[in-house]
């Protein structure tokens, strides 16, 4: 058997508009949070402010991804994924009409927190797809490694790419990348929540194939959330540090370039990561690139221009991509098919919590010191993922292997 499946072949069993709204449809959550910031920053004149409000934004994804999540796995993809599009939208207007000079800060804080809050979760649903899709295959294995490869790069360039558009658009006008986003939302969210391709009610039967676990390995699922929440820190910390570089320099258009070094390095590698040895499970995956990454990450604090600053985001990006990727697999791998929806989106939650973490702490030390102390946290976020990936590891040394716990 092949160790791994080209993405042509993978691609083509879900189809070109499950690919495009995919894509589409997740550009919003990497969008929202820096759109947010400049648009706060534009309008209250503080970055300790606008990282407020980001960290609304992200802690409102944290309490909401895991409903989400169930509700998605309880009444079916179509139904939660356009109602909470209409949520999300309807919260975003709101905070654009409350986020003003002089007015009280806690009803725009409120409305970022509930934008994120009513996240449809894409990515958990997109993942949850592949692997019905790969329950009866006989190359499951293979198939799934492959699938969440894909959309852990999908994710890494929204995560990455979402930043850029922010940062663009927003030279054009404060608003503008918001009033893209509601546009992302309502063609790719919607589009992707009604695609042919959408999973019903749990409750309506779901395929289940040989190694599937009869319930979640929560030890494991622990470890592997405090490693995606690694990931987290080092894109929330870095795209704040970065962007506040450039914006204190009046350049805030070169900062969406700079950043999208970090999409080509960790999307190329996230998509190489099907190539690695299956000998090397996802605890070393996870630990050799988390801790390749603390040897990197400083190079953001000591970059000075736009190209070695890009050059730091690239090396970054290429140490990340694995470990995302290893993540989600390793989480699919150790959840009853029911349940999928509900678990991805816990690491998806822990994403969203460390992009939160990242920004709001980042813009609290551009405050006291400079983006350049700031660009720390990018090696905390890696120390964190690294440690995760140790213990992981450890696990899978020691016989038990998180992912075949059930």
């Amino acid at each position: 058997m092949a160790q791994h499946l080209p993405y042509r072949a993978l691609l083509r069993t879900q189809g070109t508009s499950f690919v495009v709204l995919g894509f589409l449809g997740r550009l919003p959550t990497g969008v929202l949070p820096l759109s947010l910031l400049l648009y706060a920053h534009h309008q209250l004149g503080s970055f300790a402010l606008a990282g407020l409000v980001a960290a609304a934004l992200s802690l409102g994804g944290a309490f909401g991804a895991v409903l989400v999540g169930h509700l998605s796995d309880r009444f079916g993809h179509r139904l939660v994924g356009v109602a909470a599009t209409v949520v999300q939208t309807c919260a975003l207007i709101g905070f654009m009409l409350t986020c003003r000079p002089g007015a009280a800060l806690a009803v725009p804080l409120a409305c970022a927190a509930l934008t994120g809050f009513a996240n449809p979760q894409l990515g958990a649903m997109a993942r949850a797809r592949w692997s019905q899709a790969a329950a009866t295959r006989p190359d499951r294995t293979t198939f799934t490694a492959s699938a969440m490869a894909w959309e852990g790069a999908v994710d890494e360039v929204s995560f990455v790419l979402g930043p850029v558009l922010a940062t663009v658009l927003a030279a054009v006008s404060p608003q503008a990348p918001l009033l893209a986003t509601l546009v992302l939302a309502w063609v790719g969210q919607v589009g992707f929540a009604r695609h042919r391709t959408a999973l019903p009610p749990a409750g309506h039967g779901r395929q289940r194939h040989a190694e599937a676990p009869d319930r979640v390995d929560l030890a494991a699922l622990a470890w592997l959330a405090l490693a995606a929440g690694g990931v987290g820190l080092i894109f929330g910390g870095s795209q704040t540090s970065v962007a506040a570089f450039f914006t204190l320099q009046d350049q805030e258009a070169v900062a969406g370039a700079v950043y999208g070094a970090m999409a080509l390095g960790s999307a190329g590698m996230g998509l190489l990561s099907n190539r690695l040895p299956r000998r090397l499970g996802a605890g070393a995956r996870i630990a050799w690139f988390g801790l390749a990454c603390v040897l990197v990450a400083p190079l953001l604090t000591l970059a000075w221009d736009a190209p070695s600053m890009a050059a730091a985001c690239l090396l970054v990006g290429v140490m990340v991509g694995p470990m995302l990727v290893s993540s989600f697999a390793a989480a699919e791998r150790i959840t009853p098919p029911e349940r999928t929806g509900t678990v991805m989106t816990v690491l998806s939650t822990a994403l969203v919590v460390g992009v939160a973490a990242g920004a709001a702490v980042a813009g609290q030390l551009i405050e006291a010191f400079d983006p350049h102390v700031a660009a720390w946290i990018a090696t905390t976020g890696a120390t964190v993922s690294a440690v995760a990936g140790l213990v992981l590891l450890r696990t899978e040394r020691a016989g038990t292997p998180p992912q075949r716990r059930s």
